[in-house]
C-alpha cells in the first residue's frame, strides 16, 4: 500500500466528510471516492460505511488501519529526513585544535557520535603554532578549537568547553608543604605550575626534575614517581585519576580555561557543528574533589 493512501485513511477517519477530506487532500470529491474504493478493494474489506449524504462512518478496521499508518507514516518520514540530512552532511571535515583536546575530548566525543554522520571523513589536525588561531583555520580548516575568543564579523566563535585545572600528585605521598614534592611541568614559557602556584599561591619556583611537552606524559611521570606532582587539566590525567595511578586535586573555582569553537558564518557545515557545540554533554563530567 502506498504512503498517499495510508494518509487518505488517516484523514477520513478524522474527519469522514468527503469534501473537507477531498480538500485537505488537494483532490476532487469523485476522486477521494474512488480511491477509498481502490483501498478497499486492496486489502480485501470495508473501511467505511456510506451514509449517502452523511457521509461515511468509518468502522472498526478503518480505526485500526489509520493507528497503524500513524506509526508508519512517522517512520516513513522520520527515515527520510534522516537519509535527506546524510545527504547534506559533509564528507570531509578538517577540525584543527590543541593535540591534548583533540586526543582527550573529541575522539572520545567522535566514537559515540559517529553513527549520526556515516558519511563524513573527520580530519582532526593539531595545529603547527602553540595556540590555535584563525589564521589556521582561514588557511583550510572547517573549524577551529581557540584558546581565547576571536571576533571577526564572517566567523562564529563560542565557548565549548570549560577546562579544569588542578594539582596531580602521586597517591602515596600527600605533602602537607607543597614545596616537599618533586615537580613536573610542560615546557612552556609560563607553565601552569608557575601560573596556578607560584603566582597565586606565592609558592617559591620549584626546581622542576622534568620539563615535557605533553600534558599526559607529564601526568605518566607522576603516576610512576612517588612523590612527584604537577600542575594538569582534567582530560589530561582522566584515565590515570580513574585507575587511581594519580589523584586530581581542583585548585578552585577560578581555576579554569575556556576553549572555545569558531567556524565561518556560512559554513555548510551547520548540523555537524551544532553536534560538536555539544561536545560538552557527550563526554564524561569533571570528578568531584577528593
Amino acid at each position: 500500500m502506498e504512503i498517499n493512501s495510508l494518509r487518505i485513511i488517516q484523514v477520513l477517519v478524522a474527519d469522514p466528510n468527503l469534501t473537507r477530506a477531498a480538500d485537505r487532500l488537494h483532490l476532487t470529491q469523485s476522486a477521494l471516492s474512488k480511491r477509498v474504493h481502490a483501498i478497499e478493494e486492496e486489502i480485501g474489506t470495508l473501511l467505511f460505511e456510506r451514509r449517502g449524504p452523511r457521509g461515511l462512518k468509518p468502522l472498526p478496521q478503518a480505526l485500526e488501519l489509520a493507528a497503524l499508518a500513524d506509526k508508519m507514516i512517522t517512520a516513513w518520514e522520520t527515515g527520510l529526513r534522516r537519509i535527506q540530512d546524510v545527504a547534506g552532511d559533509p564528507e570531509h571535515f578538517v577540525l584543527v585544535g590543541p593535540q591534548l583536546f583533540l586526543r582527550e575530548k573529541v575522539l572520545p566525543w567522535w566514537h559515540q557520535v559517529e553513527k549520526d554522520f556515516p558519511a563524513l571523513l573527520l580530519e582532526a589536525r593539531v595545529s603547527p603554532l602553540s595556540k590555535v588561531s584563525l589564521d589556521t583555520i582561514q588557511a583550510g580548516a572547517d573549524a577551529g578549537i581557540l584558546e581565547h575568543r576571536e571576533e571577526l564579523s564572517d566567523y562564529v566563535c563560542k565557548s565549548i568547553y570549560t577546562e579544569r585545572w588542578g594539582l596531580v600528585r602521586h597517591p602515596a605521598v600527600k605533602h602537607q608543604d607543597l614545596r616537599k614534592y618533586q615537580w613536573g611541568t610542560v615546557a612552556m614559557h609560563e607553565n601552569p605550575v608557575d601560573m596556578w602556584l607560584v603566582r597565586r599561591q606565592k609558592l617559591p619556583p620549584p626546581v622542576y626534575r622534568i620539563l615535557w611537552q605533553d600534558m599526559t606524559a607529564v601526568g605518566v611521570w607522576v603516576s610512576e614517581t612517588p612523590g612527584a606532582a604537577s600542575v594538569l587539566p582534567w582530560h589530561a590525567v582522566a584515565w590515570m585519576a580513574r585507575r587511581e595511578k594519580v589523584v586530581f586535586e581542583p585548585l578552585g573555582p577560578d581555576s579554569t580555561t575556556t576553549l572555545y569553537l569558531a567556524y565561518p558564518k556560512n559554513s555548510p557545515h551547520k548540523r555537524f557543528l551544532k553536534a560538536l557545540g555539544n561536545i560538552s554533554e557527550k563526554t564524561p563530567p569533571s570528578p568531584k574533589a577528593t
